[in-house]
């Protein structure tokens, strides 16, 4: 069981440059990927992505791709040519408007931002590729062991939660089975108050106690809870993503632990209710982490 947040950095060094990868998750009901890269490897943008697609199933991933050119290496730059233009036709129309006489030189235009920008790595440049493909499998490397090492600790703790839940029920199950006997009890003190022991008729009694016997009944509640947490458990042992699954567990969970409430509203079994239901919240924010 993999957990769904992760860090992740490395860095490569190859004669196109230094880079650095860092790739950090978190918890998200899908897998959403968002890369920055320096913009003339905008491009290859979409290989990063494939590489988390194939790697990850859910959550937020935020991929910051740094370079650095090695020192003196020729720089790989272009003119851009609309920019230029663009940046003429205004200053133009300024020198016109405000009736300057000075010449528009080439020098001034190409102090102007974005007129010389870094060219731009095609998608198949093998060399840059692969250069910031090692430190992008290194980082993902790193975030997948880390999701891995917190999903296993966060799997221990539920184990821990899910051996709570199944001595509550326990505590439950005995417990209900005094309910009837005690709601007998109740009634027949409460007639003896009433009436005198000859004047009730001890069938509608037993019929009573019967109906109540009947709607107080929740021993195929407490079977399909302890089914319901053995597939939690068996859940916890699978490789495969298994957060979505642990939800609706949970929802079935706490749908018969609900129904128990209503049927038994005893003292002793609402406490353990309570009990219950503030262990299975602390599973749902522990799931909400799952991948």
């Amino acid at each position: 069981m993999n957990s769904m947040t992760g860090f992740g950095k490395a860095e490569t060094h190859t004669k196109a440059g230094d880079f650095t990868v860092e790739i950090s998750s978190v918890n998200s009901r899908f897998l959403e990927v968002s890369a920055r890269l320096p913009r003339q490897f905008s491009l290859l943008e979409h290989r990063l992505r494939e590489l988390v697609n194939g790697r990850l199933n859910r959550g937020k991933v935020t991929i910051f791709v740094g370079f650095e050119q090695p020192k003196n290496a020729p720089g790989r730059y272009q003119l851009s040519e609309n920019a230029v233009k663009a940046y003429h036709r205004q200053l133009v129309a300024v020198k016109k408007s405000l009736k300057l006489s000075s010449e528009i030189t080439l020098s001034d235009l190409l102090a102007l931002p974005d007129i010389v920008q870094p060219e731009e790595a095609t998608a198949d440049d093998d060399l840059i590729w692969s250069g910031l493909r090692k430190a992008a499998d290194k980082a993902l490397g790193d975030l997948v062991r880390m999701r891995r090492r917190e999903g296993t600790a966060m799997a221990q703790d539920m184990k821990q939660r899910l051996n709570v839940i199944a001595g509550l029920i326990k505590e439950i199950i005995a417990d209900s089975s005094l309910i009837v006997e005690k709601y007998r009890q109740r009634l027949t003190s409460r007639i003896g108050e009433l009436v005198e022991p000859s004047a009730y008729d001890p069938g509608r009694l037993e019929q009573e106690i019967a109906v109540f016997a009947e709607k107080s009944d929740i021993s195929e509640e407490c079977t399909r809870l302890s089914s319901h947490l053995s597939q939690y458990k068996r859940s916890l042992g699978v490789g495969e993503p298994v957060g979505k699954r642990l939800n609706f567990i949970l929802q079935e969970i706490n749908r018969e632990v609900n129904t128990i409430a209503s049927k038994c509203p005893e003292t002793k079994i609402t406490t353990a209710v309570i009990a219950l239901k503030e262990e299975i919240e602390k599973l749902r924010e522990l799931v909400q982490n799952v991948e």
